[in-house]
């Protein structure tokens, strides 16, 4: 299959060129910023490198179009909501402008359940809505994605709790801050669902093999781990005593984002402990 993957030199987009064209696929790939994972040695040709925002050029016919790039974090959001739905929404119809496919996939978040709680989640949501208008669609929400398998910068601001956690081990922080310890949750934190980079790929993968589902996929394990759960289980994993401080919720933060139902696509093979130790050897 002829594939073009947006985004794809970010942590997902190269994880998933790699999957791609290990499996014999022809990988396109374009990204507006190229000074991230070197994905040149899977790649069919040349690195596209065209802003989303800004495309006025057809780009060409794919059996595939998987759509990842994106502005993907909450809190910068409500800062910056207008380069958010520039990116997001605008983005998205750019790209299904300028590309021929029967198969558009759509890559999304576990915040599109809650479209009104910050400008990322109802930019990305936005994005499933224009798709939802073309024939051939599939829409993949993911949620918190760690780890690594090949490609090792991710996440190098520390924002995700597992990166945090592991450098916070590694020294590199004197301690973790939980945001929040008044949800109505079982232990007063957010739930999330968390998974492998890896897995997600997999799934993703599938997806791409399978063709249009016409249907919202949900990429993950139905059993959410709360913040505490998951330092809980770094402690467990490194056998190290963790300094945890308390802090105030952050602004758009629901108190669970988890899966409704597993999609078929997904089949879990890491687990908490595994993203733990995973995240952890990138920081050493």
């Amino acid at each position: 299959m002829k594939v073009l993957v947006t985004g794809a030199t970010g942590y997902i987009g190269s994880h998933l060129v790699k999957k791609l064209a290990q499996g014999g696929h022809k990988v396109y790939a374009t990204d507006f910023n190229l000074d991230q994972n070197d994905i040149s040695r899977y790649i069919e040709g040349n690195v596209l490198n065209w802003d989303i925002r800004h495309i006025s050029h057809p780009v060409g016919e794919y059996d595939a179009v998987v759509h990842l790039a994106a502005k993907t974090m909450v809190s910068p959001s409500l800062k910056d909501p207008y380069n958010y739905y520039l990116t997001n929404i605008v983005g998205t119809q750019h790209v299904i402008d300028c590309t021929e496919t029967d198969h558009f996939l759509y890559c999304s978040t576990g915040s599109a359940f809650h479209p009104g709680s910050s400008p990322y989640a109802t930019s990305k949501r936005a994005g499933e809505d224009l798709v939802t208008l073309l024939p051939g669609h599939s829409i993949a929400r993911f949620y918190n994605v760690s780890g690594n398998d090949g490609f090792k910068k991710f996440d190098d601001s520390h924002y995700h709790l597992i990166r945090k956690l592991a450098a916070v081990v590694n020294g590199l922080y004197p301690h973790i801050e939980v945001f929040g310890t008044d949800y109505p949750t079982r232990d007063g934190t957010t739930i999330r669902n968390y998974t492998h980079i890896s897995d997600i790929v997999d799934a993703l993968y599938r997806m791409v093999e399978h063709g249009p589902t016409k249907s919202v996929e949900c990429l993950g394990n139905v059993d959410g781990y709360s913040v505490l759960e998951v330092i809980r289980a770094m402690a467990d994993a490194t056998g190290t005593v963790l300094n945890v401080r308390l802090g105030n919720r952050r602004p758009g933060e629901v108190a669970v984002s988890s899966l409704p139902e597993q999609s078929k696509f997904f089949i879990e093979t890491k687990s908490i402990q595994n993203l733990c130790l995973s995240a952890l050897e990138y920081e050493r």
